[in-house]
């Protein structure tokens, strides 16, 4: 029984819960919490900045916003690699 508790319900009911489930649920929880939070910096970090030009990258593991026309360079070879970071810092041909 080591793996359930009996749970007390506002009807005075009783329910067996399963604890790795409940972990699960507080892990997810978590998580969203944590995207609420970044989609809520956006107002705080780019208000400037066009949303169709706003890309979420990863710094130091960590995701964050990105404007690949408004953030400098240096800002960009900070982020976590990947292709497309990759593609940004290319330079750009002129077209004639």
């Amino acid at each position: 029984m080591d793996k359930y508790e009996i749970s007390k319900t506002s009807k005075k009911q009783y329910v067996i819960v399963n604890k790795t489930e409940i972990k699960k649920l507080n892990e997810l929880n978590e998580e969203l919490k944590s995207e609420i939070i970044l989609y809520k910096s956006i107002f705080n970090t780019h208000n400037n900045s066009a949303v169709f030009n706003l890309k979420i990258k990863k710094r130091k593991g960590k995701k964050v916003w990105v404007d690949k026309i408004l953030d400098n360079k240096k800002y960009i070879e900070s982020l976590d690699i990947d292709e497309e970071i990759i593609e940004w810092l290319k330079p750009v041909k002129c077209s004639k």
